[in-house]
């Protein structure tokens, strides 16, 4: 059994390293943060008061008059109409229209069929390694 004394030892020693204030010391410890403060008051802003608005017409030039003369006026210069290039017509499409459509690695039923995939390109239907029909490119 142990003796009392060896148990009450480091016990002691832990009280008088608190008391010596091994554990820190109040000016150790770090001071808080300030956090700035949001106020519920409301600030008040100035507002101007409503002014009167007019509105007015701009000043409009006097129109001239052109004295009668017995001179005929100037000739414009006549310029031919412009050339309009003629609108190129719209190609007819050389490929048939699109009547099979199949997806790539998906399965099919008779080999040899031919199909498109959705983007043109052309698929043919072929036995796998594991003799199932599936879609590939021609």
């Amino acid at each position: 059994m142990m003796a009392r004394t060896a148990v009450w030892t480091p016990v002691a020693v832990g009280v008088g390293l608190l008391l010596l204030g091994a554990c820190g010391k109040p000016q150790a410890s770090p001071t808080p943060v300030p956090v700035p403060s949001i106020t519920a008051s409301p600030t008040s802003v100035p507002v101007p008061a409503n002014a009167s608005i007019s509105v007015r017409p701009a000043p409009t030039t006097p129109t001239t008059t052109l004295a009668d003369t017995t001179e005929p006026p100037p000739a414009e210069a006549t310029q031919p109409p412009a050339q309009v290039a003629p609108q190129p017509t719209q190609p007819e499409p050389t490929q048939s229209p699109i009547k099979d459509v199949a997806l790539l690695g998906f399965p099919c039923e008779t080999e040899g069929a031919t199909a498109n995939d959705p983007a043109g390109r052309p698929l043919v239907c072929e036995r796998s390694r594991r003799g199932k029909l599936y879609w590939a490119r021609a």
